[in-house]
């Protein structure tokens, strides 16, 4: 969760990718933000407390090669090889803004490629476009934005839980949970307070707050700098330890293989009806046990 300040232009003198908990940026080293009457407040955390900014020369290679990376050839730097492209998708809306004119606003802004696509999941991604061979690789990052009623709507009638466990099956790593607007202007605000607090703590997503729509376009900017800081800084030294991005086109393929509703997704719905239960414990459940009845014979054994 992190404070109005974030909406400062990011000028890319410094990376912001580095939390050790989830990777991505924090908008002041060693501070946190949490929920302070609907806003984010800042308090001061160790490197490795919770939310706790952790930099890149402290990652160890273990830590940097959990991130996919884009195919790599021998001596070839990020940047020379590939362009990154803020993807947005085409269901997702702005209120009056037209989505046009987001896109502007965030190209003209931040000099930043934006396209719009239908997104088999999740409202933003980021690709890596190889500049001769014109591939496209999804990097490891996914938004999910839900403004502030959409979201205390999908609480009550429990699509957030679904849309939360598909986001967990995409392959992405980076989780991002964008949630936009004031929580005090609805009733149930509490309700959102707990949800978005679940969703970092125990759903290892990173939670992301802004003021409104042109927040939301700066917070895009911010971090799409952040990624290509990110990939430019550990492209050649990770690219043969990471896992490889997925083409667009296989990425595509692997989400719409998740429109397939299996009896183990189907069991994981029903184990994050418990309390406490989130989507990362249902999905390690259901590795093991992929149905109710595989789970109590283990239980009688």
């Amino acid at each position: 969760v992190l404070s109005d300040s974030d909406s400062d232009e990011y000028d890319g003198s410094s990376p912001l990718i580095g939390s050790e908990r989830s990777g991505l940026p924090n908008s002041k080293a060693g501070s946190s933000s949490s929920f302070d009457n609907g806003h984010a407040t800042n308090s001061p955390l160790s490197s490795r407390g919770m939310f706790g900014q952790q930099s890149f020369s402290a990652m160890s290679s273990a830590e940097m090669s959990l991130l996919a990376m884009p195919s790599h050839q021998s001596n070839e730097s990020f940047l020379k090889a590939y362009e990154v492209v803020l993807i947005l998708d085409d269901r997702d809306t702005f209120g009056p803004r037209s989505r046009r004119k987001v896109v502007d606003n965030i190209r003209s802004q931040f000099n930043i490629p934006v396209e719009v696509k239908h997104l088999p999941v999740g409202d933003a991604l980021w690709i890596a476009r190889h500049k001769e061979l014109d591939t496209d690789y999804v990097l490891d990052f996914i938004v999910e934005r839900k403004n502030v009623e959409d979201l205390l709507g999908s609480i009550k009638d429990n699509r957030y839980k679904d849309q939360k466990l598909r986001l967990k099956k995409c392959g992405l790593r980076k989780l991002i949970y964008l949630v936009e607007g004031d929580v005090n202007t609805v009733d149930g605000s509490e309700s959102v307070k707990t949800a978005c607090f679940t969703t970092e703590v125990l759903g290892g997503f990173d939670v992301q707050r802004t003021t409104g729509y042109a927040d939301t376009e700066k917070k895009y900017g911010h971090l799409t700098g952040s990624i290509i800081d990110y990939y430019s800084r550990n492209f050649s030294a990770g690219a043969d330890t990471s896992r490889l991005c997925l083409t667009y086109d296989e990425f595509v393929k692997r989400c719409s293989d998740l429109e397939k509703v299996t009896m183990s997704d189907i069991f994981a719905v029903q184990l994050m009806q418990v309390p406490q239960v989130t989507e990362e414990a249902a999905l390690a459940v259901t590795s093991l046990y992929p149905t109710l009845l595989s789970l109590a014979k283990a239980c009688d054994q």
